[in-house]
This record gives structure tokens, C-alpha cells and sequence, in this order.
């Protein structure tokens, strides 16, 4: 009897607070691979990268989100996001990143169906939302073809200390705008000149039926070296568009374009451009997915840098178990020039360096691939 109390007591505990916020929601994926992994094609001073290595990667995320209406269609939002790293090696990530805190979408804002939602904190950039996310066919795997340091749509971020407005839909066309405040504004040590990496971000979304359409831009401000002593870059600016279109019968094909370009203290200009072929094929609950990116040369004012090239092909598919669970199988591989390092999306998890275990860095000109399997359910 005396059991019983106490569990009803706990019970109530818990409930009375969920009911006096009845609008706040709790939500999430737990998503796990088992994987093998090789990094091959190592210098000759690094051949024990040579091997094969079985993990397990995890991209499980946990958030809290609410909503409070203010009347006459306006209603006051928020969001707090964090990753889920309790599976890889006690809660310590192959990047070395612990556990921490609001580390994704957290922000507050204002949402209105006629105006727009504006909102601040530490959210993604107008960039990177609007110009079609249709063409990741295995998001947050080792397969996952898009972000900052992976091959395409390599001007994406998520903008710390930034402020956001996206426009209501009108006829399947959206638009939004980002900015993110560079708080830090280091002083070079040697020419005294401050820096200021502010972003501007805008993109654009236009779907109808089944095609999806996105164009942006992205601008970030004046940027020290990396040895933090002066100036050198004026300004970095991405442009993109990409497109796909799904038939009725299930099959999806998309293709993405991405231009960089460096405008440096000098006045010389560097180039370096992307691009990205996607398909899928739904057949039942059974999805067959396909992709091939390519990072090309870098160009300067000078020539060619050569080997600055990259590839990536994926493979794999998924199985819909139920709406929240879905089992899925994949095969990787990236190809980098002698001059280039890209790894896997940062977004899940980088290969780490055997020669360098303290960092992920791949020696320039290393490639890599990854086999594995794994399930996601949400919540």
C-alpha cells in the first residue's frame, strides 16, 4: 500500500507541470549505425591509415519546443535542441565533443501565419533551409552529402548569436533572410585590423507537386589568416541553386549547383564550385537511393590548384518499419586529390586519422569509405 502512495505521489509530480504547459512538446531520434570504416591512399609516410576499423555512429537528437498564443493569429515560439552522444565511446564523440547543452536549433521568436516567424539564437541560415534539402537521400549517416566541410552545399551553417526572418508561403514560393553577428572580432596581431565575419544569408523555396526548387546566397565578412597575425580575406560568397522532382510513382531525381568565391585583401580572387546528382526510388515501404557529388579544382587569379578536386558516390537503402522507424543499409566512398582532405559530414561523424588519433584531420590526399547498417526511430 505504502508503494502504491508513493508511486501516485511521483506520478502526480510529474504530470501537474506537463498539464500547466500543456503546449510544450518533447521530441527526438535515436539514430545508431554499426559501420566499417577504411581510410586508404595514405602518404607512405602514413600507411597505418591503411586498415579497417569497426564503430558505432550515432545522430540522435533531443529537444523541447513550445508555443503560447498571443491572439489575432500571432503566437510566441521557442525551441531547445541538443545532439545525443551517449553511444559513442561513453558519451565522448570521435571529434572529441562531449555531451553539451542547446547545441542545435535553440532559439525564441514570434510566428504569425500572415507575416512570417522571426526568431534569434543559434539556428540555420536562410541558406541553408531553403535551397532544397530534398536532395539528401540518407541524412545524418556517413552517407550524407551536404555541409560546410563535405562536398556540396558547402556555404550551409548554423549561425550562432543570429537573428532570422521566413516569409509565409505564397504559391508554393518562401523566402527567408539570416544574419549572424561575429561577437569575437579578433585584432591581428601584427596589422592591428579587426575582424568582422559577419553573415548574410537569403534563400528562396519554390515547390509545386512534386518539383522543389531553392536559389541562395551567402556572404561572410572579412576574415584574419589562420595564424590570427592580419587581414585576409575581404569577403567569402556562396551562390546555389538546386532542384528536384518526384513522380507520382515514386522515383526522385535532383541535381544541385554551388559557387564559392574568395575576394582576398589583395585583390586577387579564388573559385572553387560543387555540384551534386541525386536519385531515389520508393517501392513500398522500400526506398533505393543513390548519389554522386563532386568538389571541383580551386582556381586562382594564378592558375589552378591542383589536386584540390573531391568525389563521392552513395549508395543504400532504407526500410520504413512503421511512420517512426525505419531500418536502412549504405555504402560510401570519397575521393580526395592529392591536395584535399575532405572527410565524412561533420553533421555525424568524421573518420579519425590513425597517424593523428587527436584529430579527424585526414592527411591531404587520403580517401575514405564506410560499409554499415542501422536504425532510426523518433519520437
Amino acid at each position: 500500500m505504502q508503494k502504491k502512495i508513493i508511486a501516485g505521489l511521483i506520478a502526480s509530480a510529474l504530470t501537474t507541470p506537463l498539464l500547466a504547459h500543456a503546449d510544450v512538446t518533447l521530441y527526438g531520434t535515436i539514430n545508431m549505425a554499426v559501420e566499417s570504416t577504411q581510410v586508404s591512399g595514405a602518404p607512405a609516410s602514413n600507411l597505418t591509415n591503411n586498415v579497417t576499423k569497426g564503430r558505432v555512429v550515432s545522430k540522435s537528437i533531443l529537444g523541447f519546443k513550445g508555443n503560447e498564443d498571443l491572439g489575432n493569429g500571432l503566437k510566441a515560439i521557442w525551441q531547445v535542441e541538443q545532439e545525443i552522444r551517449g553511444a559513442e565511446q561513453g558519451g565522448t564523440d570521435d571529434k572529441g565533443q562531449g555531451a553539451v547543452f542547446a547545441t542545435r536549433n535553440t532559439f525564441v521568436g514570434l510566428s504569425s501565419a500572415d507575416y512570417g516567424t522571426f526568431l534569434m539564437g543559434n539556428y540555420d541560415s536562410a541558406y541553408k533551409r531553403l535551397t532544397n534539402r530534398t536532395l539528401i537521400v540518407l541524412p545524418d549517416t556517413s552517407a550524407d552529402t551536404q555541409d560546410s566541410t563535405s562536398i556540396f552545399s558547402r556555404g550551409e551553417a548554423r549561425l550562432k548569436n543570429s537573428v532570422h526572418y521566413t516569409s509565409p508561403v505564397w504559391n508554393g514560393l518562401q523566402g527567408g533572410v539570416s544574419y549572424g553577428f561575429d561577437e569575437t572580432r579578433p585584432v591581428g596581431t601584427a596589422d592591428n585590423f579587426r575582424q568582422n565575419r559577419d553573415r548574410w544569408s537569403l534563400g528562396l523555396n519554390y515547390q509545386l507537386a512534386g518539383l522543389n526548387v531553392g536559389a541562395g546566397w551567402d556572404r561572410q565578412g572579412t576574415q584574419l589568416n589562420s595564424a590570427g597575425t592580419a587581414e585576409s580575406i575581404d569577403n567569402t560568397q556562396f551562390y546555389k541553386l538546386a532542384a528536384s522532382y518526384k513522380f507520382d510513382f515514386g522515383t526522385m531525381i535532383g541535381a544541385g549547383y554551388e559557387l564559392r568565391r574568395d575576394k582576398n585583401v589583395d585583390g586577387s580572387t579564388s573559385r572553387q564550385a560543387d555540384w551534386l546528382f541525386a536519385a531515389s526510388q520508393d517501392i513500398g515501404a522500400v526506398s533505393l537511393k543513390a548519389a554522386y557529388a563532386r568538389l571541383g579544382q580551386q582556381s586562382k587569379s594564378t592558375g589552378t590548384v591542383l589536386g584540390t578536386e573531391a568525389k563521392q558516390w552513395v549508395a543504400g537503402v532504407t526500410y520504413d518499419l512503421s511512420k517512426r522507424t525505419q531500418a536502412y543499409v549504405y555504402g560510401t566512398k570519397i575521393t580526395n586529390g592529392s591536395a584535399q582532405n575532405v572527410n565524412f559530414n561533420a553533421g555525424t561523424s568524421a573518420v579519425i586519422d590513425n597517424g593523428n588519433a587527436a584529430s579527424p584531420a585526414l592527411t591531404k590526399g587520403e580517401d575514405i569509405r564506410a560499409i554499415g547498417v542501422g536504425l532510426k526511430t523518433s519520437f
